[in-house]
Order: C-alpha cells, then sequence, then structure tokens
C-alpha cells in the first residue's frame, strides 16, 4: 500500500496562531482581526505593535517606539565588520543571514517604559536589520555609508539611508503602506521556517536567520525581484502580450502571478496596485509599471479562457513603487525581510507558548 505524501502541506494543519488570518476564499487578510485594509490607515509602528502584542498605542507611545526603533538602526563596531569583509557581490539576504546570528540584542538607548521586556531583544534585532540594509546598501552601491541625520523616523532613516536625502511625504506614505502590508501573513514558508527552527530550542536570531533565507526564494519574497526583471526583459507593454503567451505555453511560471492562498484577488494587491500607478506616473518607472499592467491582463485573459482566475500578488506591482522610492530590485526582498521580521519574532514567541519539536516523517523509498 503506497502511502499520500502531501510535499507542499496543502491544507495540512500544522500550529494554531491568533497573529494572521488568510482567508483565501474570499480574499480577505486579517492582523488579529483587524482587517489589512484599515490597518493600512495606521502608522506602522502602531500596527507592528498592534502585531506583536494585541494592544494599541497612543500618539504619543508610537511616537516614542518609531523614534527608539530608528535610534537603535545602528550597527555596533562588529556588526558592522563583518559586512565590511562580506564580498561587494553579496546578495543583500545573503548579508542580512550571515549578519542575523551575531546580532548584539542588548539595546544601546532605554526602550520605551511601557514595552514588555520580552519584546526589547526581537525589536533591537528588527532594528538591526533595518540598519544592516542600509549600510550594506551604501558600502555595495556607493563604497561607503551614508551618514544620517539625528531626529529620523524608523522608514524615514531607512529611505533617508539609501537615498542620501530626507524621503518626501509621498515617499514616507508609500513605505508605510507597502511595509505594513508585508508584516504577516500566517504559515508562510519563511515564517513556518523559523517556527521549525524554534522548534529545536534554537535562539530568536536563529530562527531569524533561518527565515531570511527561506525569504530569499524566489517562489517566495524574490518574486518581487524577479518580477521587475521580466518587465525590464519584455521591455514594454506592446510586447507584454506575446510575451506571456509564449512563456505560458512553453510553461514558464510568470512570477508574482497567482498564490497558492488566494482563490480571488490578493487584498494586499489591490491596495498596493492603484498606489503603485499613481506613484510611478510621470516617473521613469511608468513603463515599466504599464508593462506590469499588460502582463496581468493577458494572464488574465489566458485563464479565463480556460474557464480559470488568475491575478497579481502582493509581489507582482511591489517592485515598482520600491523602485519609485529609489530602491534598487537588488534590494527589494531585504526591503520586505526589515517588515516580516516583526512577523517572525511575533511567530517565534507565540510558538514558544507551548512548544514542541516539529519532526515530521518521511516515506522511505530506498533500497
Amino acid at each position: 500500500m503506497t502511502e499520500e505524501i502531501n510535499a507542499g502541506l496543502e491544507g495540512v494543519i500544522v500550529g494554531a496562531t491568533e497573529l494572521s488570518n488568510v482567508e483565501g476564499e474570499i480574499g480577505r487578510l486579517t492582523y488579529r482581526g483587524e482587517s489589512i485594509e484599515t490597518l493600512v490607515q495606521r502608522d506602522f509602528a502602531a500596527v507592528l505593535n498592534w502585531l506583536m502584542t494585541g494592544e494599541w498605542l497612543d500618539a504619543d507611545q508610537c511616537g516614542e517606539l518609531d523614534r527608539w526603533l530608528a535610534d537603535e538602526s545602528e550597527l555596533n563596531a562588529v556588526e558592522s565588520r563583518v559586512l565590511e569583509q562580506l564580498p561587494r557581490d553579496t546578495h543583500p539576504m545573503a548579508a542580512l543571514q550571515a549578519l542575523a546570528p551575531i546580532v548584539d540584542l542588548v539595546p544601546t538607548g532605554q526602550a520605551p517604559a511601557w514595552l514588555d521586556e520580552q519584546w526589547v531583544p526581537g525589536m533591537v534585532l528588527a532594528a538591526r536589520i533595518n540598519a544592516a540594509v542600509r549600510v550594506w546598501h551604501n558600502l555595495s552601491q556607493r563604497g561607503e555609508v551614508f551618514a544620517v541625520p539625528a531626529g529620523l523616523g524608523f522608514q524615514e532613516k531607512l529611505l533617508y539611508g539609501i537615498n542620501g536625502s530626507a524621503p518626501g511625504a509621498q515617499a514616507l506614505q508609500a513605505i508605510n503602506t507597502t511595509q505594513i502590508l508585508q508584516l504577516d501573513h500566517s504559515f508562510n514558508a519563511g515564517t513556518f521556517a523559523g517556527r521549525v527552527i524554534a522548534s529545536t530550542g534554537a535562539s530568536l536570531s536563529a530562527s531569524v536567520a533561518g527565515s531570511l533565507g527561506a525569504l530569499s526564494g524566489p517562489l517566495h519574497g524574490g518574486a518581487d525581484e524577479a518580477a521587475v526583471t521580466m518587465a525590464r526583459e519584455i521591455g514594454s507593454p506592446e510586447k507584454a502580450d506575446g510575451w506571456v503567451r509564449d512563456a505560458l505555453a512553453n510553461k514558464v511560471k510568470i512570477m508574482g502571478m497567482g498564490h497558492r492562498e488566494y482563490k480571488r484577488l490578493d487584498p494586499r494587491a489591490a491596495i498596493l496596485k492603484p498606489m503603485a500607478r499613481q506613484f510611478c506616473e510621470g516617473t521613469e518607472w511608468q513603463t515599466l509599471m504599464e508593462t506590469l499592467v499588460a502582463v496581468e491582463d493577458t494572464c488574465q485573459d489566458v485563464f479565463s479562457a480556460k474557464g480559470k482566475e488568475i491575478h497579481a500578488n502582493l509581489e507582482f506591482y511591489k517592485g515598482a513603487v520600491y523602485l519609485a522610492l529609489g530602491i534598487p530590485e537588488r534590494y527589494f526582498t531585504s526591503l520586505f525581510a526589515c517588515s516580516r521580521v516583526f512577523g517572525w519574532i511575533s511567530h517565534f514567541h507565540e510558538f514558544n507558548r507551548e512548544p514542541r519539536l516539529i519532526r515530521p516523517r518521511a516515506l522511505y523509498t530506498g533500497r
């Protein structure tokens, strides 16, 4: 008798979470019961604290948390040397995965008095990852690290550090929205990888390092970079129809199209797509954005003719927003990590309330 194998674990319930709920049949995503459409109207610091702790901050607390995270977004001498010694062509995700296990989780400044101590090391790690993206971008792209003025907010400091100038209000709104959309997404590959590592009794840093490795793959977080690479290869919206039909006929996967969980439109993409169109209009990225739209239109035509439905997911249009923010495509997934790390930390603590070693069984097919 041959036992059934479900290699992708589709539909297999492996644990419980209070953090986020993906309702793919109706196209809804919630963090602790709050819809993503409502959450993007709030500040990033308020939403990450809601996800992690289940508590809403008042305006003063939100500002204090944002400033503290920004202040902690600096690397110490040892952490800086690790990045300085890496080959300059190292992918940003590999740089983050190298750095995460050795980050000093002790804050350099006083954490907000109202913040429970259990969250402090994780938030420090998240802040250092944010700093590492900025520093590695400077080292690998410019050969030196920009001096960033004091007093900037968490997201503002990251954008300033990458572009060398203060971001405007539209840019800050765009990064706030995009990063909120990426904070958590139930038991995706990166999150589940982190929970597996946590189940062994490994440290928070080890769990996050594993999640970073999973996120780097093109079938997970790396799809944002792959979608932009595809649009560049196509060249213009007029060429998209023929390119897509040829790709589908040859069984080429179009990165960022469709989602295993969502049977309807990904609610994150529903928010991001119109924002991306508006943000790219009249810029050097307008043609690329129009090419992405044309690719999705053709995909929908082809699948509709077969009686199927397909939509772009979050990753498909996110790259256009990041490009307009001055972020090179090589850094897209690391920006994703700057947000999702707060979800990974939340899952680490949630899992460790009732830890159990994750040890599935394999079907032996050898001699």
